[in-house]
């Protein structure tokens, strides 16, 4: 495949996106992870604090959001480090959810 052959790929592969709006899209995802743990915090710390019980569903919510985020990026990336927090973050969201569902029950 010589150079022609491979920017012409590059050009079909990328038409119709902007770099700038790929970035800004990123950009705004590690902010709203961000935002999120600190919504999850906020909401855990009034809980307890109004009625002495601890917040599981915000946990579970966020956790599973940071899972699905670095599961992503290990299928596209094949970093070890993102797998290894892919699986530690779906498991604090199953561990969440056992005690949300065991709550539920009884």
């Amino acid at each position: 495949m010589n150079k022609e052959e491979i920017l012409a790929k590059s050009r079909k592969d990328n038409q119709g996106s902007d770099e700038m709006e790929l970035f800004t899209l990123a950009a705004a995802g590690k902010i709203a992870a961000q935002v999120g743990m600190l919504v999850c915090c906020l909401v855990a710390v009034l809980q307890v604090w109004f009625t002495d019980v601890v917040s599981v569903e915000s946990w579970m919510i966020y956790f599973s959001i940071l899972g699905t985020i670095f599961t992503v990026k290990y299928v596209k990336l094949h970093r070890r480090h993102e797998l290894l927090l892919a699986v530690l973050f779906a498991g604090l969201f199953l561990f969440f959810t056992l005690l949300f569902i065991k709550r539920l029950i009884g």
